[in-house]
């Protein structure tokens, strides 16, 4: 679903060493977007998450940021006859520069961020996704080599935490690196979350939190296990206890394994790979040991089937993101050889259908809309492709693959979903800011000719390129 991007050879060097550069001490600023690549939603929709990525080496780490995005309500008109059409008005002080001619609003990111909620990572973060618990954000990154692992607590005084004690920055405990025999390996890159529950000899039951990533230079995906809660008698599930450890690694999967995404109803691990000569999409899943296994104590996983795109994709593949339908039936892939979006049949391990996007795709995340009616006709599977050259968003129906494009700020590079406001957040990485359209058709914010869309933070130019 996301990707970050080529830089230069210094900062290749230093990433494939895993070792962060001496950049001088230089704290990074608690309250700014500095080249962010990851995006999330809290459960409530309070808040949202940007991990900064700190590409150009400018500070000695990169930063989690919480914006209160609520704060945003005073200015959208959800009274209005159609809910899904938002009226901005852009008078208030917060309010740092208007242009008329481009229709835009400039909201400083300052007035939206909490500081104090602020946590270091380091270099070169290139992910960012919630737990379907909504209790952890899980980060991989790359210039630590390690998936740090960042508690959120949306509704508490404390809504970010990382460290047993007050340090702004996160402990071991909140860090998967290695464990045992088990190294992770180089270029950790894309991220993704399943939650499972286990029987206890007790009678009870266990919820078990597993992450899951990608290697981009390897070609390898790494099992982790990130929590555990205890289901109660009423059906809730108690306080979780992190329980980080890397449990497995893969190795050959996909080569230039990158695109990841998780099947909740099947259990299913889908990747997808940038220098896939053969194209395919590979199914994994994560499995005991019949014998006396449990998921707590001695899990593994393995590949257990792919789909085969050689047919249609002959010449090889560049797969960039890969996402599923919450009903597990279909998933949506885009890659660059040819720039199109493919749909997958998830039962029958099979392509059924292709639409062309923008030159070379980057990004793919999907939006559900049950439409407000009980007719599941009427419902839609939205996605969302980020084009990171050309500074677009092609939102396709995936029902009948038509396809809308919306411009975004320059250099698109993650994405979160509002499902409260219906809104789609979108991160620019090469300017440092977020664009906020409508995740519904029209994908706008015009209404009685008022301001078309919103932008948090100034712009924000890197030294390198894509």
């Amino acid at each position: 679903m996301r990707t970050v991007h080529h830089v230069a050879i210094f900062v290749l060097f230093t990433v494939f060493s895993g070792c962060i550069p001496d950049t001088g001490g230089i704290d990074p600023p608690s309250d700014e977007l500095i080249f962010p690549v990851g995006l999330a939603t809290t459960h409530n929709n309070s808040f949202l998450l940007a991990v900064n990525s700190n590409f150009d080496l400018e500070y000695n780490s990169g930063t989690l940021v919480a914006m209160e995005i609520s704060l945003l309500d005073q200015y959208m008109d959800l009274a209005s006859s159609d809910p899904a059409m938002l009226a901005y008005d852009c008078s208030d002080s917060i309010v740092s520069e208007v242009s008329p001619d481009d229709n835009y609003c400039f909201i400083q990111e300052q007035h939206l961020i909490r500081k104090a909620e602020t946590i270091r990572v380091g270099a070169f973060a290139s992910d960012l996704v919630i737990t379907p618990s909504g209790d952890q954000v899980i980060i991989p990154v790359r210039g630590e080599r390690a998936i740090t692992i960042v508690d959120v607590d949306e509704t508490g005084t404390d809504i970010l935490s990382c460290s047993e004690g007050t340090d702004l920055k996160c402990d071991n405990l909140h860090k998967v690196t290695k464990d045992n025999d088990l190294t992770l390996p180089i270029e950790p890159y894309e991220v993704a979350v399943l939650e499972y529950k286990e029987d206890n000899p007790d009678g009870a039951a266990t919820r078990i939190t597993m992450g899951f990533a990608t290697h981009l230079a390897g070609g390898e995906v790494s099992l982790f296990s990130i929590s555990t809660a205890p289901f109660l008698e009423d059906g809730g599930v108690g306080e979780s206890s992190l329980t980080p450890e890397l449990l497995g690694v893969i190795d050959g999967v996909v080569e230039g394994a990158s695109g990841l995404a998780v099947n909740t109803e099947k259990e299913h691990i889908y990747v997808a790979g940038r220098h896939d000569p053969e194209p395919h999409v590979a199914v994994l899943k994560v499995m005991t040991d019949s014998q006396n296994g449990t998921l707590t104590t001695n899990p593994w996983f393995n590949q257990t089937n792919s789909i085969n795109l050689t047919d249609e994709m002959y010449g090889g593949t560049n797969a960039r993101g890969i996402a599923v339908t919450s009903d597990g039936h279909r998933a949506f892939m885009v890659t660059r050889t040819p720039d199109v979006m493919v749909e997958l049949d998830l039962n029958n391990y099979a392509m059924t259908d292709m639409v062309t996007v923008c030159t070379e795709p980057s990004v793919l995340d999907l939006y559900e809309d049950d439409n407000g009616t009980i007719d599941p006709f009427d419902d839609r599977v939205y996605a969302f492709v980020l084009c990171f050259f050309t500074g677009q968003v092609y939102i396709i129906d995936t029902s009948v693959m038509l396809t809308e494009v919306r411009v975004t700020g320059s250099g698109p590079q993650a994405i979160a979903f509002d499902y409260k406001r219906k809104l789609a957040y979108i991160a620019n990485f090469r300017e440092s800011t977020v664009t906020v359209i409508q995740a519904v058709p029209p994908f706008l914010h015009l209404r009685d000719q008022m301001l078309r869309i919103v932008k948090f933070g100034k712009p924000h130019l890197p030294k390198g390129h894509d």
